[in-house]
C-alpha cells in the first residue's frame, strides 16, 4: 500500500525539512514523505498551504517548495473540501473506465479529472445511448456495493472487482461517492467525450434536474414528473400546428394580395388599350369642339363688354342732359328772385325814377337771360 496516502482524510501536518537548495537567492525545502498530491497531466493537484501561505514549488521539480532560509520544520495544511471532491471524481472516473474496457471494445484515448467533473475520451464512430446507460448502471452497482479500496503507487485495488490505473489520494470504500452520472456524450473532432459527474457534484446535478422537472410539472399542470415529457410533446405539437396555421394564413393573404395586384394591372392595361384604340378623328373632333366652345365664350364676353359700355355711355349722356336743364332752370329762378328784391327796394323812390330804373333793369335782365342761356347751353 502507498504509504504517502495511508490516511487521505487527514489535512494538517507538522513535518521536518530533510533538504534545502538555493535558486536565484530563494531557498527551497523538501519533505521526506509529503502527504499532499502535487497533480499530474490527468489529475489536478491538492490545495496546499505551507506555513500559512500557498505553496510555491520549484520549477521543474515539485518535490521542493519555497521556505525561509532558517526554517527546519513546516506546517502543512491540505484543503479538505477540494480533496474530497477530487477523490470522489477520481474514483467515479476510474470505475467508468473499468467497465468501458471490460464490457465494450471501445479504446480509451485520454481522461482528465478535476474537482467539479471529469471526462473520458474514447475512439469510436458512435456511442449509443443504451451503452452509456448500461455503463452508468454497472458503475453505480459497484458504488452501492460499498467495496473496500486499497491505494498503491500507480493503481487502486477494489475488493472483488479489479485493479484500476489510478493517481492521487483515494477513498477507502466505493460507497463514499454516493452516485455516478454520465452527464453528457458529445463528439469532439475524431473522439467521443463522456462527461462524468460523481459524488457531491452528481447529487447537486440530480437535485437541480429534479427541481427543473418539478417546475415544469407545475407549469404544464402535469399529473406527475413521469408525464412531463408527454405533456411537453403535446405542447410542441400544438405549437407546430399553430405555426402551420399561421403560415397558411400568411400564404393565403399573400396570394390574395397578388391576385388584387394582378387584377389592377389588368384593368390598367385595358384602359390603356382603350385609349390607344380611340381614332385620331375623334380626338380632332373633340379638339374642334373645345375650340368652338372657346370662341363662343369669347364672343359672349365681347358682347357683354360692348353692352356694358353702351349702357354707361347712355347713362352719361342722360346725366348730362338732366344736369343742363336742372342748372338752367335753377339759375333762372335765382335771377328772378334777385330781380324781385331789387324792385321792392326801389318802390319808395319817385315814379319817374322808378320808370327809368324799371326800364333799365328790364333791359339788363334780358341781356342776362340771353347770356346765361348761351352759357349753359355751351
Amino acid at each position: 500500500m502507498n504509504s504517502i496516502y495511508k490516511n487521505p482524510y487527514k489535512t494538517k501536518y507538522k513535518l521536518e525539512i530533510i533538504n534545502k537548495i538555493n535558486r536565484d537567492g530563494i531557498t527551497y525545502g523538501k519533505l521526506e514523505n509529503p502527504p499532499f498530491f502535487v497533480g499530474s497531466e490527468r489529475v489536478v493537484a491538492d490545495q496546499i498551504i505551507i506555513n500559512g501561505e500557498e505553496a510555491e514549488f520549484l520549477s521543474g521539480n515539485k518535490s521542493y517548495f519555497k521556505i525561509d532560509e532558517d526554517t527546519k520544520n513546516v506546517e502543512v495544511e491540505i484543503g479538505w473540501k477540494n480533496r474530497l471532491l477530487l477523490m470522489q471524481e477520481n474514483l467515479g472516473n476510474a470505475l467508468v473506465r473499468h467497465f468501458l474496457v471490460t464490457n465494450t471494445n471501445i479504446e480509451i484515448i485520454n481522461y482528465k479529472v478535476e474537482n467539479s467533473s471529469s471526462y473520458i475520451d474514447v475512439s469510436a464512430k458512435d456511442f449509443k445511448f443504451m451503452t452509456a446507460k448500461n455503463i452508468e448502471s454497472l458503475a453505480n452497482y459497484a458504488v452501492f456495493s460499498n467495496l473496500a479500496i486499497e491505494n498503491f503507487d500507480d493503481h487502486i485495488s477494489i475488493e472483488r472487482l479489479a485493479d484500476i490505473p489510478y493517481e492521487g489520494p483515494a477513498l477507502t470504500r466505493t460507497g463514499e461517492i454516493g452516485m455516478i452520472l454520465i452527464s453528457s456524450v458529445e463528439k469532439l473532432n475524431s473522439v467521443i467525450r463522456l462527461t462524468i459527474t460523481s459524488g457531491e457534484n452528481a447529487y447537486k446535478l440530480a437535485r437541480n434536474s429534479l427541481n427543473i422537472l418539478d417546475n415544469m410539472k407545475m407549469y404544464l399542470n402535469s399529473d406527475s414528473i413521469n408525464s412531463v415529457f408527454s405533456d411537453v410533446k403535446k405542447l410542441r405539437s400544438n405549437i407546430s400546428s399553430s405555426r402551420s396555421l399561421n403560415k397558411d394564413f400568411e400564404r393565403d393573404k399573400e396570394k390574395e394580395k397578388n391576385e388584387k395586384s394582378s387584377n389592377l394591372s389588368e384593368d390598367f392595361k385595358i384602359k390603356s388599350n382603350d385609349q390607344k384604340d380611340s381614332s385620331p378623328m375623334e380626338v380632332k373632333d373633340s379638339k374642334d369642339k373645345n375650340q368652338e366652345i372657346g370662341f363662343e365664350n369669347k364672343n359672349k364676353v365681347t358682347n357683354n363688354e360692348e353692352a356694358t359700355e353702351d349702357k354707361e355711355s347712355k347713362s352719361e349722356s342722360t346725366k348730362e342732359k338732366y344736369d343742363s336743364k336742372l342748372f338752367h332752370e335753377k339759375y333762372r329762378l335765382e335771377a328772378f328772385k334777385d330781380l324781385n328784391k331789387f324792385n321792392k327796394s326801389n318802390k319808395e323812390q319817385s315814379s319817374s325814377e322808378n320808370d327809368k330804373e324799371e326800364n333799365k333793369s328790364k333791359s339788363q335782365n334780358k341781356n342776362v337771360e340771353k347770356y346765361d342761356a348761351k352759357f349753359f347751353h355751351d
